[in-house]
């Protein structure tokens, strides 16, 4: 059909295209198509019931580039911003930004206050919940696995909604979900998932465990603040008399109103940032909201929590946990879509797919070596980013007697409230004191910090004789 509308001069623009098809199936129909000299190709959207990962990592393997993947089921919304995109119209996928972001800040007004549960097993993964939770106003509590969710309701049910990872060691979400609503108090708790995968029948069975929505990482956090504001009502609302919720900020480095960031609608720079090969930082900083400082320090915590995954792996195959491989390649998956490392993310699902289906040992070996090879892509750029979450190559600046003592005592402020915003003033911190010896003396306070340990971090500050 493209090829006679082509001799007709009546050329198709846009091609919408399914992945999973008898004869021929979409990969292989777009491969053709790039492959073929023609006048005119048109631009292609893949659409399909599938992850969008799976379908851009098959396609990669087949040296494939699919610059738009919409998933099932696709909203009229969705749909219309992916034809602007890859026909060009800027004009219409700049105004959709700013209704989105629009949409955002009136979900954040709507869930401050609120109370959550945050169940989550992964450090980066708690770091990011928190600091993206906290800019909507809300009181965040944290349990490591299922079993803490369950044993912190038991003790204290004062919660507005849960937020449920669904792999995790110890008592997975699912299982948690099932003993919540076994509970005639819980019935009605909201229970969001958050999860990596996004394939339909993971969302099935999100559903059939009891939760009632599912957020998919790496997150869309216009989409996530959306989606928790439809289910969760805080019982403190801050809606005024009149029915208004009280003003909450847009996500930091959301699209401003006119459709033009501050920076011309380009990402925004981080300073010293090295060269990082693999990583899209564009949609790193686009899960962290734009703060620089963030996006830092889940680089940070991606290289020393998944530089040595090979030996991670391999503890994992020896664990009696049946499930140990699944969640090693899940936890890398989730952690490199966090931070932009895109292939890498497509190439760690391959694996966790192939080790939850109980694949060959063969098989599993040949996509761990994709994996490796992916991660020897990312690493050496990461090996450039300081401990302090900053730029290593950055030049030391001259240090402001007063400067620092204003941003000491902020610290020092901050970490007695057990304020998440301590992670940023420690970050802007290891800036200034980039080369000095004070920053050895801070990488405690940071370690205490990434543990949210306040309390400690408090200690090691004064050690520090700060």
């Amino acid at each position: 059909m493209i090829a006679a509308a082509e001799k007709k001069e009546l050329p198709y623009d846009l091609v919408l295209m399914d992945w999973k098809m008898p004869v021929m199936d979409g990969v292989e129909t777009v491969q053709k198509l790039q492959d073929e000299q023609s006048s005119k190709t048109p631009a292609v959207i893949m659409v399909t019931a599938y992850g969008r990962e799976e379908a851009v990592s098959s396609a990669e393997q087949r040296g494939v580039s699919l610059k738009n993947v919409l998933t099932k089921p696709v909203t009229p919304s969705s749909l219309l911003e992916a034809v602007g995109e890859v026909l060009g119209k800027g004009e219409l996928v700049e105004n959709r930004a700013v209704e989105k972001s629009e949409t955002a800040a009136e979900a954040m007004a709507q869930l401050r206050g609120a109370r959550v549960l945050l169940v989550e097993d992964n450090e980066m993964n708690q770091e990011l919940a928190l600091e993206l939770l906290a800019q909507a106003g809300m009181d965040v509590v944290v349990a490591n696995n299922g079993q803490e969710a369950l044993d912190t309701l038991a003790r204290d049910d004062r919660f507005d909604g849960v937020l449920m990872d669904c792999q995790m060691p110890v008592m997975d979400g699912y299982t948690a979900t099932r003993t919540i609503r076994q509970n005639p108090k819980w019935q009605q708790l909201p229970v969001v998932a958050m999860t990596a995968n996004a394939m339909a029948g993971d969302r099935e069975k999100v559903i059939d465990a009891g939760m009632n929505d599912h957020i998919a990482k790496p997150l869309n956090v216009s989409q996530m603040f959306n989606t928790l504001a439809h289910w969760i009502k805080p019982a403190n609302s801050t809606v005024d008399a009149s029915g208004t919720a009280a003003a909450a900020a847009p996500p930091a480095g959301s699209t401003a109103a006119g459709g033009a960031s501050a920076s011309g609608g380009k990402p925004p720079a981080v300073g010293g940032l090295p060269d990082l090969p693999g990583i899209d930082i564009k949609a790193g900083l686009a899960t962290c909201t734009g703060k620089e400082s963030l996006y830092l320090r889940m680089l940070v915590k991606f290289r020393d929590s998944q530089g040595q995954f090979a030996a991670l792996f391999a503890a994992a195959r020896e664990d009696a946990d049946p499930e140990a491989t699944t969640r090693a390649a899940h936890t890398l998956k989730g952690t490199a879509g966090n931070i932009g490392a895109r292939a890498l993310q497509a190439a760690a699902g391959e694996l966790e797919h192939a080790c939850k289906e109980g694949h060959p040992a063969a098989q599993i070996d040949t996509l761990l070596q994709q994996v490796l090879d992916e991660l020897a892509i990312v690493m050496p750029g990461l090996e450039k980013v300081g401990a302090g979450g900053t730029a290593a190559t950055k030049p030391a600046p001259a240090i402001n007697e007063a400067a620092l003592k204003a941003a000491v005592t902020r610290l020092r402020t901050l970490l007695q409230e057990s304020d998440s915003e301590a992670g940023d003033v420690l970050s802007d911190l290891f800036d200034t004191l980039a080369g000095h010896p004070l920053a050895a003396k801070l990488k405690p306070v940071a370690a205490a910090v990434d543990a949210f340990d306040f309390d400690t971090a408090l200690e090691k500050l004064a050690d520090a004789g700060l």
